[in-house]
């Protein structure tokens, strides 16, 4: 996948840019503040529908503009295709392909996949489950597109169920629901189960190339619940927790990727500095299995050789140059990244 063109209009800071790519590589830098991010951000907006960064969508949106678009040509195995997202104040979004209407986000992350790190990626090893949750789902929805139904089922027999507990509804009515609930959540798991198998090696293998020094390094998939029970037999036990509490005590819900250092959780033996490599490593192996599934991804790094030395800069570069995927790198250091992608298209970036 290779953007050729991209159009920015009211995007944050951004009234009116266009920028042209003839290389798989390529560098904005710039001094802080004049909307290196902006350009990434707009990327990552157009496929996922949200920005990398925190704050509603409306922060997104130019102060003197009541919407925002973001345009790109892109080709894939050598098919031209256009792309649009506008999205106003009011929340009102429309997107089009090659003129005609797209109905979903998903859609548009389906055919045209992106993978942004940005400076707060150690929060992937640092913070709570959902982090991780979030990044071996997202990976299963880009190889197998029927996972996003089967989550969405999950979900919402998930809900039902809590309304059902809260308000203490019959039992007859609550089998029925966690019958249900039951056949999605193991179909869910299971999936989730052989990407996690698939990505686990990649990410122990690139862990020992990025950080020598980190040797005791283990990862374990927790489904959400005991490992003892089947989940028909962990729902039984938490009947009347459930109840009590209104809401499931277990399920896919709470599966969580265990990082560790020796027994003790990663997040608290590791340095900031080693949690971001760490995390890098993650999408390193992320962007490795989808290559291996024929998935060319747009890879954003927002501010990436901030905290990395250059030895470590080096090793990640060398992994991005030899990846069948387009990247769009920003950073203060025109020098320091020229060096670690010296073939890269360069893109000095003023106040847009």
């Amino acid at each position: 996948m290779f953007i050729t063109k991209l159009r920015i209009h009211d995007f944050r800071n951004i009234k009116n840019k266009e920028y042209c790519f003839n290389k798989n590589i390529n560098i904005f830098y710039g001094k802080n503040g004049v909307g290196k991010t902006s350009i990434l951000e707009a990327i990552q907006f157009l496929s996922s529908g949200k920005s990398f960064r925190k704050g509603n969508f409306r922060s997104l949106i130019n102060n003197e503009a009541d919407s925002l678009t973001v345009l790109l040509d892109f080709h894939n195995q050598e098919k031209q295709t256009t792309l649009s997202v506008s999205k106003d104040k009011k929340g009102k979004w429309q997107a089009k392909r090659n003129g005609n209407k797209i109905l979903s986000q998903a859609e548009i992350s389906q055919l045209f996949p992106v993978v942004a790190i940005d400076p707060d990626v150690y929060q992937l090893v640092d913070f709570g489950p959902l982090y991780r949750r979030n990044f071996l789902d997202w990976l299963v929805f880009h190889v197998e597109h029927e996972y996003l139904l089967l989550w969405k089922k999950v979900n919402k027999c998930g809900k039902q169920l809590n309304s059902l507990y809260k308000n203490k509804a019959s039992l007859t009515e609550i089998n029925l629901w966690e019958k249900t609930y039951i056949g999605f959540s193991e179909q869910l798991n299971n999936t989730r189960i052989k990407y996690f198998n698939k990505i686990k090696p990649r990410i122990q293998n690139l862990s020992l190339y990025m950080q020598q020094e980190i040797k005791n390094l283990s990862i374990n998939y927790k489904q959400g619940w005991s490992e003892e029970l089947s989940l028909a037999e962990q729902l039984k036990s938490d009947r009347e927790k459930n109840l009590l509490y209104g809401q499931l005590q277990h399920g896919p819900h709470k599966m969580d990727i265990k990082i560790n250092t020796g027994s003790i959780q990663a997040s608290q033996t590791l340095s900031r500095g080693q949690k971001k490599v760490l995390s890098i490593t993650f999408y390193m192996a992320y962007i490795d299995l989808l290559n291996s599934c024929s998935i060319s991804p747009i890879l954003c790094l927002d501010d990436f050789d901030a905290e990395l030395d250059n030895e470590k800069l080096l090793k990640a570069s060398d992994f991005f140059k030899d990846r069948e995927t387009q990247i769009f790198i920003t950073s203060v250091h025109q020098n320091k990244i020229q060096k670690a992608f010296p073939k890269a298209q360069m893109f000095h970036v003023e106040h847009c």
